[in-house]
């Protein structure tokens, strides 16, 4: 399954701009605030690039973010890819291409990314929601993620060099996330990973930027709402539950509306454009406005 026929030529292959994976031109948008050891452990399995590592966690605690630090803080290459459901073989392996006349190939993600680990020294290859792709792709993984660490495509074989490194990332969701799919077990067993639980009271108060938010009136409340929801979702009254990242929008949303309106103005469309938006069931943004009333004692 590694190889590819034998009737593909070796034909020219379109040229890797390098620029677009180097560390120095690394995104990082935000400060990540560690909520336990991930952060150590995570560098460690980068740096190491031994195992292909996975983090399954819920939607916005920071995984991007983190992946994205540890790769500019380190100075290691970066090649970002999104997969999905839609996910082909030829996005993975290459496909040819007309350019100006000429049959060219262009090169899928697991060659690139082998090349870019080549040419820097130390490459990580990060792809979010890797278990969304279907299982008969999710196979064309399986000897780049382990110790062959090499891919057939146009017609030869693209290896990592002895004196490289290329880190291999998954992010994933828990399965029973739209769209989520599992991951076969022959490649699972090829991944290290840690599972993050969601988040305690505590770890949202350590890593929220709490500034000008009133305690009593706002942080205390958000907080205990946030538990609440979460509580709804594993008892499966609700499929959304709010993240790290919703959090940190309610407050900032609540920051940006303090010189316009009273507190109790801000506290209502804080609550209703930043977390009653995320409930698109009617059902459950009911519920969740009467828990928000409640919790906030306000009447929306």
């Amino acid at each position: 399954m590694n190889k590819q026929n034998n009737d593909e030529l070796n034909i020219s292959t379109i040229p890797i701009n390098f620029t677009e994976y180097d560390p120095k031109n690394i995104d990082v948008w935000d400060t990540y605030i560690p909520i336990g050891s991930e952060k150590e452990n995570v560098t460690s399995a980068i740096k190491n690039a031994k195992f292909p590592y996975l983090i399954e966690s819920e939607k916005g605690q920071g995984k991007t973010l983190l992946i994205h630090t540890i790769c500019k803080e380190n100075n290691i290459a970066l090649i970002e890819e999104p997969v999905g459901s839609g996910t082909k073989k030829y996005d993975l392996i290459g496909s040819k291409e007309i350019i100006q006349n000429n049959i060219v190939f262009n090169l899928g993600i697991l060659p690139r990314a082998i090349e870019v680990a080549n040419y820097f020294g130390h490459a990580c290859l990060y792809c979010d929601e890797g278990n969304a792709q279907d299982h008969e792709i999710q196979k064309w993984w399986n000897s780049i993620c382990d110790g062959r660490k090499s891919v057939f495509a146009n017609g030869k074989k693209y290896k990592l060099n002895d004196n490289c490194k290329l880190s291999i990332v998954w992010t994933i969701n828990p399965v029973g996330y739209a769209g989520v799919n599992t991951m076969t077990e022959d490649l699972r067993s090829r991944f290290i990973g840690s599972i993050w639980n969601y988040p305690t009271n505590d770890e949202f108060d350590s890593v929220i930027n709490w500034d000008d938010i009133p305690d009593d009136r706002v942080r205390k409340p958000l907080l205990t709402l946030i538990q609440d929801i979460y509580s709804l979702k594993m008892k499966g009254d609700v499929e959304y539950s709010l993240s790290i990242r919703d959090a940190a929008q309610f407050c900032d949303y609540f920051r940006d509306l303090m010189d316009q309106k009273s507190v109790e103005d801000v506290i209502h469309a804080s609550v209703l454009e930043v977390i009653l938006v995320k409930f698109s069931d009617p059902a459950e943004r009911e519920m969740v406005r009467i828990r928000a009333n409640d919790t906030f004692g306000i009447k929306l």
